[in-house]
């Protein structure tokens, strides 16, 4: 009897731990098909440029050609799941790799891109077969001219921009104290009248 408890608990285990570890790898599995940009929609916003620097938002891109989705900047800000690849569709995003990219337009805007996010470097077999697909989808695309991202804006990480809120602070704080110290003395002297007349 104990042996046939051993046995079930094996068997048990043995069937649910490879279904608990899978989960998180089924959290982020790469698509069974072929991704291709036709099936992505008429409404997909395709554009070849350079990953750059990172602002609040995501990362600026560099648009160098805009196939659709309305794109007429230079440079747009896409949200990318950055991190470590652990199964929730995360990875590692550089500076200045070229990408075609269709990333997800979210209900706000946005746009947004992870590991299963239709992209690939434009001079690979991959990412020459996207610029193909999506030139006789929307025709040759177009090159932005207008930016719609501030040059002068600070990026997430941009040490000047936490130098300015922190001498904002320091100047609100000095001028509370200031306020305080001239109530403070109106109140003494008002004390000091009082007590003169009586």
């Amino acid at each position: 009897m104990k042996a046939l408890r051993i046995g079930f608990s094996v068997a048990l285990a043995g069937a649910t731990l490879p279904w608990l570890f899978a989960t998180a790898a089924l959290a982020c599995s790469p698509p069974f098909e072929e991704p291709t940009i036709r099936a992505l929609g008429p409404a997909q916003v395709v554009v070849v440029g350079t990953i750059g620097e990172r602002v609040q938002e995501g990362r600026l891109f560099h648009v160098k050609r805009s196939y659709n989705g309305g794109v007429t900047a230079s440079r747009i800000v896409i949200a990318f799941k950055e991190g470590e690849p652990v199964g929730d569709c995360s990875y590692t995003v550089r500076t200045g790799a070229a990408l075609i990219i269709a990333p997800y337009r979210e209900p706000d805007g946005r746009l947004s891109a992870d590991l299963s996010t239709l992209q690939a470097d434009p001079a690979s077999d991959a990412g020459r077969k996207y610029i193909a697909e999506a030139t006789a989808l929307f025709g040759p695309g177009v090159v932005p001219v207008t930016d719609s991202f501030p040059a002068d804006s600070p990026t997430a990480d941009d040490p000047t921009r936490t130098a300015d809120v922190r001498l904002l602070i320091a100047l609100l704080v000095v001028g509370v104290a200031l306020l305080f110290a001239v109530v403070a003395l109106i109140g003494r002297r008002r004390q000091r009248d009082d007590s003169g007349k009586a």
